[in-house]
């Protein structure tokens, strides 16, 4: 009776068996294309096994930092940092490379860096500068900048942001956006409590 049903169906609508059908084959092509693609996906993950960034500032040093009666941060500093591709398969580019420096979550500094290009298992060193001058804002800020300086350190972050381009064998593809973030602490200049920079591992974010 159903299949009779169907039948007498498929006479008077011909047009509703063709749509049906076709999109009973949409459906199955979607499918198979899902499943192709996660099981290419599973497949490239076990062969190269990406691994994070990882990032280190080696050394770090203020030749100048001082704050002025109106909020004025005069300020001179030099970081010293490793960015290394710990990936046997995957090669890295890093474009748009800018670096910033923060005191109390404040931008103070900015420097744009070269792109460059990283080799499978191959390290990077960066130098960014800063120097000049940018206000401070708060009284709270003021009153921690004070602080830290009586206590001989600043608590500094040195962050890093970059477009990434992956590339596996001769292909090159859009990688994410990374931000490295580095919380340090750095001897105030002239500072004589004997406070020594030690090297800092920084955090990767994607």
């Amino acid at each position: 009776m159903g299949s009779a049903s169907r039948a007498v169906s498929c006479l008077c609508c011909p047009c509703k068996c063709l749509a049906c059908g076709l999109f009973s084959c949409l459906c199955s092509i979607l499918i198979s294309l899902l499943v192709t693609v996660g099981v290419l996906a599973l497949i490239f993950y076990l062969i190269f096994r990406p691994h994070m960034i990882a990032a280190t500032v080696d050394s770090a040093s203020l030749a100048q930092f001082s704050l002025a009666p109106n909020s004025a941060l005069a300020y001179n500093l030099t970081v010293a940092m490793t960015v290394r591709n710990p990936n046997k398969r995957v090669g890295l580019y890093y474009d748009s490379v800018e670096s910033l420096a923060l005191f109390e979550d404040q931008r103070f500094g900015y420097t744009q860096l070269d792109s460059f290009y990283q080799s499978t298992e191959a390290s990077t060193k960066l130098t960014p500068e800063f120097h000049g001058q940018q206000p401070l804002q708060g009284d709270v800020t003021a009153a921690n900048f004070r602080k830290e300086q009586s206590d001989g350190k600043f608590n500094v972050d040195v962050n890093l942001n970059a477009k990434l381009r992956v590339k596996v064998w001769a292909f090159k593809v859009r990688g994410p956006k990374a931000k490295i973030t580095c919380p340090l602490s750095i001897p105030a200049p002239g500072s004589n409590t004997g406070a020594t920079f030690q090297p800092t591992d920084c955090k990767v974010w994607f």
